[in-house]
């Protein structure tokens, strides 16, 4: 009768969200304006959408913006990632047979300057993985094929990569062809949402065998970009492969997901200066996390009787802004049965195939490898262990494998530059200035 009752609780619940997320659920992605576009005096520029209506643009050299509508194809901005005001941005679209043709861009302080839209094909297609199908999308440069081609391997996102990524241009503009698709769950393709490594491997190796199909494409020059958590996956989806050209990982660890997620508190309590005490005492409670998701063992009443009697220790607010599962679970303002409820649906706890695989072990996958690879890292990455990755890459090297690495000693998680407010949150920038340009020297290369 009780279990009865827990799960009508959860029902009501599970509505209840659902009703907020139909009231609020975003805008459909304004696409009308993706593309390349060629800045007269100036960098390469690619417009996707933020979300909905809202834009975002992005240039060769790294500067990034949001763009919002102020009248049919016009758009204003501020300086920075997402400021909307004080207003230094305004760009007018251009459009000619109903595309566009390029825009005029008005900064202050700056000149006026015109931007002419490149000329890439675009093919959307589905494709079969299993027994779903998948969408995505290919973006070819100019000229005449076959084309050495870049295939994008999602991070953790859970929306459409077919409409909102933008290095299938940026990878055109430059002469590669671009691939993209929806991951299973997200956007138009099937399946449920996951981040179970080996089934979204086993969706990138689907993409690479229809790529091989197309006469537009060198199936012999077929590279893989894996970013965030594309770079456990990448390298496995390579290894099931077995003839992939070259990998481009950016900011991916080379841990295991549980070690990973420990350095989402790791990395904020050592920035707030706390010492190896404090941090033995979230670890403790971080084992319990371990135990109850990782080894299926029954620890919830534990953990939260812990997690009371640790809730005015000063190491408390540290952990809560870090990005773990534990602080996840310690700022839910629920019930300790109510949060078991919520994980058991979010990551299949106790299910044959989890929703993620916390203790995969991705070393031995790279040391299978004799793919050249690049793994690009931000050395204030707040998000994932650059040095753990480090040292793990540097027996992999010394073992004589073909990998490079590159590291930004002042970049956050997605090679972003940021500027620190004084009270350990960050106000990004944009990007490493060569941050894009060095990916195309590694394809290029190979």
């Amino acid at each position: 009768m009780k279990q009865k009752i827990l799960w009508s609780v959860l029902a009501v619940v599970l509505l209840g969200a659902l009703g907020a997320y139909i009231a609020t659920r975003p805008e459909p992605a304004d696409t009308r304006f993706t593309g390349a576009y060629a800045l007269e005096g100036g960098p390469l520029v690619f417009i996707t959408p933020r979300e909905g209506k809202v834009l975002r643009y992005r240039t060769m050299d790294g500067e990034t913006g949001a763009l919002w509508p102020v009248a049919d194809g016009q758009y204003e901005g501020g300086s920075g990632w997402s400021e909307r005001e004080p207003v230094v941005n305004r760009i007018r679209f251009e459009m000619e047979g109903g595309k566009p043709s390029g825009f005029i861009w008005e900064r202050s302080g700056s000149p006026t300057r015109h931007a002419k839209a490149l000329h890439l094909v675009e093919k959307q297609f589905t494709f079969k993985s299993g027994d779903l199908t998948l969408r995505g999308k290919l973006v070819l440069p100019a000229g005449t094929g076959p084309f050495s081609t870049v295939v994008m391997v999602h991070g953790s996102e859970d929306f459409s990569g077919v409409d909102y990524y933008f290095e299938p241009y940026m990878w055109a503009a430059n002469g590669f062809a671009g691939l993209v698709f929806d991951k299973r769950g997200t956007g138009e393709s099937q399946g449920k949402f996951t981040a179970n490594f080996r089934v979204l491997a086993d969706d990138v190796v689907a993409a690479v065998s229809w790529l091989r199909t197309q006469k537009e494409v060198d199936g012999t020059r077929i590279h893989l970009a894996g970013f965030s958590q594309g770079g456990w996956i990448a390298p496995l989806a390579a290894l099931k492969d077995g003839h992939i050209r070259s990998l481009l990982i950016g900011f991916g660890p080379l841990v295991p997901v549980i070690d990973e997620d420990r350095w989402g508190y790791v990395y904020p309590m050592r920035q707030q200066g706390f010492g190896d005490a404090a941090l033995a005492q979230v670890d403790r409670l971080n084992a319990v996390v371990a135990d109850i998701v990782d080894r299926g063992q029954d620890r919830w009443s534990e953990l939260g009787r812990m997690l009371e009697e640790s809730r005015n220790e000063p190491w408390m607010a540290a952990m809560k802004s870090g990005d773990s599962m534990l602080a996840e679970i310690a700022k839910a303002k629920l019930p300790m049965w109510a949060v078991r409820l919520y994980a058991d649906w979010k990551y299949d706890l106790g299910s044959e195939v989890p929703f993620i695989d916390r203790l995969y072990d991705p070393v031995p996958t790279a040391a299978a490898l004799t793919t050249p690879s690049l793994w690009i890292f931000g050395g204030q990455d707040s998000s994932m262990p650059t040095q753990w990755t480090l040292d793990q890459l540097a027996k992999l090297q010394a073992a004589g494998k073909p990998i490079d690495d590159l590291i930004y000693p002042d970049a956050d998680h997605g090679i972003v530059r940021f500027e620190s407010d004084g009270n350990g949150g960050r106000r990004d920038l944009g990007y490493e200035p060569d941050y894009f340009k060095r990916q195309i020297e590694w394809f290029r290369a190979h």
